[in-house]
């Protein structure tokens, strides 16, 4: 038996055949409203691509009730940026649905993420 069949199969490298396989910062520009200029990201796990949600002019709260990254919540500073981290490697591929809000200006929108193989 060979030392791979010991690791569960989704934490097992799977085979990349994106042509790009460096990963890739997507960003998501947050307006003072609350909306955003990508409804829908697509990110490849198999690379660790990444969104980098940037803020205009008030502070956001993204939020994922089901999360491909490693953390769930994210603080984005006004006139500031976060990044959420690579994709998890066991991450499923699906849509993810994530939720911004601003209790300040009592605003909130709904986007989301498409985890690609």
């Amino acid at each position: 038996m060979n030392a791979q069949s010991n690791i569960a199969p989704q934490l097992q490298k799977e085979k990349c055949y994106h042509i790009a396989t460096s990963p890739a910062r997507l960003s998501v520009h947050i307006h003072q409203d609350g909306e955003v200029d990508n409804e829908v990201v697509n990110l490849r796990r198999c690379v660790g691509d990444e969104i980098v949600w940037e803020a205009e002019g008030a502070d956001f709260t993204i939020d994922f009730p089901n999360t491909p990254f490693e953390e769930r919540t994210f603080q984005v500073p006004a006139g500031g940026s976060v990044s959420s981290g690579p994709v998890r490697p066991d991450a499923s591929i699906d849509y993810f649905q994530y939720y911004i809000t601003n209790v300040a200006l009592a605003k909130s929108a709904d986007p989301g993420l498409n985890v690609k193989p």
